[in-house]
């Protein structure tokens, strides 16, 4: 009996639900092992010896947190092994096993994982990717539309180079031959597809484009017709239906890079019945709506008590950064807090730089943390077209107290950091920090934890990546990378008392977008467009932009 071929049309609607189930039992597994290790309030960052101690004594937790990913990669590896075989139709026990235990699988799927991180940072939900994207505010900087064009280029080149080793998995679980001839004979066969390859790449842009740029306009006509509670509930259903269509398209290229015979495997089922593609539709949306509920991708009401928070002591980019100079220019916006930088010299004096290290107009680099302060007023170096001084922070919080001015001090700990000289921060600069109502924030959770301790000031969590939300009493606040938050966490935060602060928000769009998510604190370069932005929005609210943002650059796992 002639056995039928697997059609990626036929295949597409199950994997979108097995790219689903992946995700999200893969998230769950993940979320569980980081559950076990110790938190990372406990992690000793008093000393460099205390920190080596801290490890040896929980060697144990985290290897066996290494043996828990590697688990959730032998998942992935099992379910790339059993769409390989399904779709090349030679399922069997012998092949499977066969393509577990090959490094060669193993190779591929990682560097194919690898190339592929780009189109996640795009909202394709390709499984375990999501852990290797980017924060967006670490793109924005260096984004500009010629380094978009090379960007997509040097991906598509490196794409085409997975399309023709496509065959390597499938000669290593067929064959006894090494890497190198696999490769070899993939490079043969494949090498009259180019075509085929930059065809297809251009219809499933295309295609995304039409699908996302039609939405992002309905949506554009809902804002303009529709009350605050209607719109909202649109943008929900259209997000829904967006994520879905995501899961759908990631669906259509994993097989692309799986399909052995391409060009002559039939493109569509002909006698295809329609309720077969009801049904299709049917598992796509409800995938989406899914994904979007259990990853925080919708809109909920959003919050009026926002604060608005000057990014690095400025009112606009072109100004330099972490100055007095700039302070006095960014208090006449009247921000609800001034955000600065501070890190101590060799000597304990605390100086206002967002960098580790200064780069001084001789061409010389000096470390903040090695060098002492007699040393380092003396440097002069070059921001954004101006010639400065590193700014003591003595000096600016008494400025910014006569000027009636709330500062957010970040305080930057790059190396391992005492509690005496944590104690000594607050000998020094705490009555200032009180007279000011200041807050503080760190990325080193060990160092908030013992810096409460003295402190009366509220102390929040800073971090580019998910924290955990908990009801630890010494972090009032948590500080986020924009791309990273989502409904979800904004209504923890909330449900344990805190607040939510992101950043680097500049552009209209994304402010819109954190808006809709509930977010409180608003840091941006802008604070002036900034808050004018957010009383219109409060006035009637908008969710385009929003959906734009949810959809294709919010990141999350499932």
């Amino acid at each position: 009996m002639r056995k039928q071929h697997v059609s990626k049309y036929q295949f597409s609607a199950i994997l979108v639900v097995v790219l689903f189930l992946f995700n999200y039992l893969s998230s769950q597994a993940i979320d569980a092992i980081q559950s076990y290790q110790p938190s990372a309030y406990s992690i000793a960052t008093g000393s460099l010896g205390k920190l080596l101690t801290y490890f040896s004594n929980n060697w144990l937790i985290y290897g066996l947190t290494l043996i828990g990913y590697f688990f959730v990669w032998m998942m992935l590896i099992a379910v790339v092994v059993i769409t390989m075989l399904l779709t090349w139709d030679i399922a069997s026990r012998q092949y499977f096993l066969r393509g577990l235990k090959s490094l060669q699988i193993h190779l591929a799927v990682f560097v194919t994982m690898l190339l592929l991180i780009p189109l996640n940072q795009i909202g394709f939900k390709f499984p375990i990717a999501y852990y290797l994207t980017i924060p967006k505010t670490f793109i924005d900087p260096i984004m500009t539309p010629m380094m978009w064009v090379i960007i997509a280029v040097v991906n598509i080149g490196l794409l085409f180079l997975v399309y023709r080793l496509r065959l390597v998995p499938y000669f290593a679980i067929t064959t006894r031959q090494n890497l190198k001839v696999n490769v070899a004979r993939s490079w043969q066969q494949t090498k009259f597809q180019s075509g085929y390859f930059f065809l297809t790449i251009g219809k499933y842009a295309l295609i995304t484009i039409a699908v996302v740029g039609g939405l992002y306009w309905l949506q554009r006509l809902f804002d303009q017709g529709l009350s605050n509670g209607l719109n909202r509930s649109m943008v929900n259903i259209l997000i829904a239906i967006a994520i879905g269509y995501f899961y759908f398209i990631t669906s259509q290229v994993w097989l692309f890079f799986i399909i052995k015979d391409q060009q002559t495997s039939p493109t569509r089922v002909r006698d295809i019945k329609l309720y077969l593609s009801i049904t299709q539709v049917i598992v796509v949306v409800l995938v989406g709506v899914a994904s979007s509920l259990l990853s925080g991708k919708f809109v909920s009401q959003p919050t009026k008590n926002y604060v608005v928070i000057a990014h690095k002591g400025v009112s606009s980019e072109t100004d330099a950064s972490n100055t007095i100079i700039s302070l006095n220019k960014v208090a006449k916006t009247k921000p609800d807090y001034v955000e600065i930088d501070i890190q101590a010299t060799s000597d304990g004096v605390y100086v206002l730089s967002h960098d580790a290290k200064i780069k001084a107009k001789n061409g010389k680099t000096y470390p903040i943390n090695e060098t002492p302060w007699h040393v380092l007023k003396k440097v002069r170096y070059e921001e954004n077209g101006k010639v400065i001084t590193v700014t003591p922070f003595l000096a600016y919080i008494q400025r910014a107290n006569q000027l009636k001015q709330k500062l957010l001090v970040e305080l930057k700990i790059n190396t391992t950091i005492t509690t005496a000289q944590l104690v000594n921060f607050q000998k020094k600069y705490g009555n200032y920090l009180t007279e000011n109502r200041a807050q503080l924030q760190s990325m080193n959770q060990n160092a908030i934890k013992r810096l409460a301790k003295y402190s009366d000031r509220p102390i929040g969590l800073l971090s580019p990546v998910v924290n955990s939300i908990n009801r630890a009493k010494f972090n009032t606040f948590y500080a986020m990378e924009y791309s990273n938050v989502n409904t979800n966490i904004a209504r923890q935060v909330i449900k344990n008392h805190k607040a939510l602060y992101v950043w680097t928000l500049n552009e209209e769009a994304d402010i819109n977008s954190n808006y809709a998510l509930g977010v409180q604190g608003y840091i941006t370069d802008y604070p002036k467009e900034t808050r004018a932005f957010l009383q219109k929005l409060s006035r009637h609210a908008v969710y385009a932009d929003a959906m734009w943002y949810i959809v294709m650059l919010q990141k999350t796992a499932i």
